[in-house]
Parts: C-alpha cells; sequence; structure tokens
C-alpha cells in the first residue's frame, strides 16, 4: 500500500507539473541569453560572437555533470547547454556567411540532440529534440516538396503524425513508459497533426477526400493504435481519451461536409440543414461521452 502510494506520489501531477515549470523556467533562461547576445550583437567582434555561445554551453555541460541529471537545476543545464549547440552553430553560420538552408541546421541539432536524451533518458531533452527535428521537418517540406506535389499538405502532416506516434511508441519501450506527460504530448501532436489534415482533406473540395486523403488514413490508424497500444499493452486512459476526441472530431466535420455538401437555397433548406447539423453535434458528442463514460467503467473494474 505505501509503495503504491508513493508510487503515485512520483508519477502524479505534482512531479510533471513541477517539472513543466523546470522546462518553463529554462526556457526563460535560455531566453534570457539569447536576447543578451541580440542586443549587443553589432558590437561584439567575430570571435567573441563564436566564444560566447560555446563557452555558455561549455559551462552549461559541466555544470549538468556536477549536478546530475537527477536534479532540478541539472535539467535546466542540460537543456541551456543543447539549446547553446543551436545556437553556436547558427552564429557560425552567420559569422562566416555559409549560406546553409535552415533545416540542414536544425537537422544537425537535432541530430546531436536525440543520442544525448537517449544516453541520459532525459524527457526534455527528448522533448527538445522532438521541437528540433519538428522545426527542420517542416522547413524542408516547405522547400523540398510542397512546391513539386499538389497534396503536399496531407500527405505532409500524414507522415508527421505517422512519425510521432512511432516516437511515442519508442520512447515508450526505451523509458518505460514513464511520466506519462510525455506520452500525451506526443500523441496529442501526432493526433493535431491528424486532425488538421484530416480537415483539410474534408474541406480542401467540393466533395469529401477529392483532393486527398492521406491524412485521414493517417488519423485512423494514429487512433487505431494509440486506443490498442494504450489499453492492452500499457494501459493509460488519458491516451485512450484523446484518441476518441480525435475520432469524435473527424467524425463530426465528416458529417456536417457531407450536409453541406450541395448548394442550400431557401430559408427552409437553410434551417432544415442547421437543424440536421445541430442533431449530428449532439449525436457524435453523446457517442464520445458514452465511449469516456465505458473507457471510466472499464479502468474501474
Amino acid at each position: 500500500m505505501n509503495t503504491e502510494t508513493g508510487r503515485q506520489a512520483t508519477n502524479g501531477p505534482q512531479q510533471w507539473a513541477l517539472t513543466l515549470f523546470i522546462l518553463f523556467g529554462g526556457a526563460q533562461l535560455i531566453a534570457g541569453v539569447i536576447f543578451f547576445f541580440a542586443y549587443n550583437w553589432r558590437a561584439l567582434p567575430d570571435m567573441t560572437k563564436i566564444a560566447l555561445p560555446q563557452a555558455a554551453m561549455g559551462a552549461a555541460f559541466i555544470l549538468w555533470v556536477i549536478l546530475g541529471k537527477g536534479s532540478r537545476l541539472g535539467a535546466v543545464a542540460g537543456l541551456v547547454a543543447t539549446v547553446m549547440i543551436g545556437v553556436s552553430m547558427g552564429v557560425v553560420g552567420q559569422v562566416y556567411q555559409l549560406g546553409a538552408d535552415p533545416w540542414r541546421l536544425f537537422a544537425i541539432w537535432a541530430a546531436l540532440v536525440f543520442p544525448i536524451a537517449v544516453i541520459t533518458r532525459s524527457d526534455p531533452q527528448f522533448m527538445l529534440a522532438g521541437i528540433v527535428a519538428s522545426i527542420a521537418y517542416f522547413l524542408y517540406t516547405d522547400e523540398n516538396i510542397k512546391p513539386f506535389l499538389p497534396q503536399a499538405r496531407s500527405i505532409i502532416l500524414a507522415a508527421y503524425a505517422l512519425i510521432l506516434f512511432a516516437i511515442a511508441i519508442g520512447r515508450d519501450m526505451l523509458a518505460g513508459g514513464a511520466p506519462n506527460w510525455m506520452r500525451w504530448l506526443f500523441i496529442s501532436a501526432a493526433l493535431g497533426a491528424g486532425v488538421i489534415g484530416s480537415l483539410g482533406d474534408i474541406f480542401s473540395d467540393r466533395f469529401p477526400f477529392g483532393d486527398s486523403f492521406t491524412a485521414s488514413l493517417a488519423l485512423i490508424a494514429v487512433c487505431g493504435g494509440a486506443l490498442a497500444a494504450y489499453r492492452y499493452w500499457r494501459p493509460d486512459r488519458p491516451a485512450q481519451a484523446l484518441s476518441l476526441f480525435a475520432v469524435a472530431v473527424f467524425a463530426g466535420a465528416l458529417g456536417l461536409r457531407i450536409i453541406f455538401i450541395r448548394d442550400i437555397d431557401g430559408a427552409y433548406g437553410i434551417s432544415g440543414a442547421m437543424f440536421i447539423s445541430a442533431l449530428w453535434v449532439v449525436a457524435v458528442t453523446a457517442a464520445l461521452a458514452a465511449a469516456l463514460r465505458q473507457l471510466n467503467k472499464g479502468a474501474g473494474a
């Protein structure tokens, strides 16, 4: 009993809330360093511009090693160190006018941060690697895929959703599934990308899926995979609830698009369509509530 209580206290809301506050504090410190460089940038010699971020990176890494990865201040120092990796790369590129594509900078940065996150099993580092890699991904696709592929938006978001879901599963395998807030973050991002892409599939053409349906298929795959994985493999009610909510949004949007698929004229026609739309939204909401209720009962059984 005491062991279970201690585990709940360790993995409870207080734990991940404190972690989020630490991340916020680290972001404030990093922003302060960046703004200091930006304000005094023109007055600094080139070698000083290069040396300062690298000195900050080295000092932060040393502090991280001294304090240890279990320390809160150590976690902040680790974030500062890995952020300074990207800042140092950007400064070198700016000083020497290398002219590299921005996505290459973020891709190399993510490639350097990801092994650190895996070796240290640090969720803040893992989250930073995910953010940097996401920026690299969208910069790359915006430059190299969107101009040449008509259905690029749907495909890009579909691939992003599937990649994030795969990362969430891989992270759970490596880190033992705790803390849950990191899982929820990746699942929410994957479902969010799938929902945004599927809404584009539904509303971008005269008929649903007339232009593309790739993101919709990815959303269905992510929802199904999350429901199965976090029901039978690592039971997690919030992850299942997020998936059910995404399904409800998709079903609601698709139903509304079908209702208004034809041009409606006249007050009676518009009123009837609005009434049917309201009924559909109520039905989807009721189905979602019933599914969540059943999910809660299953967890309590």
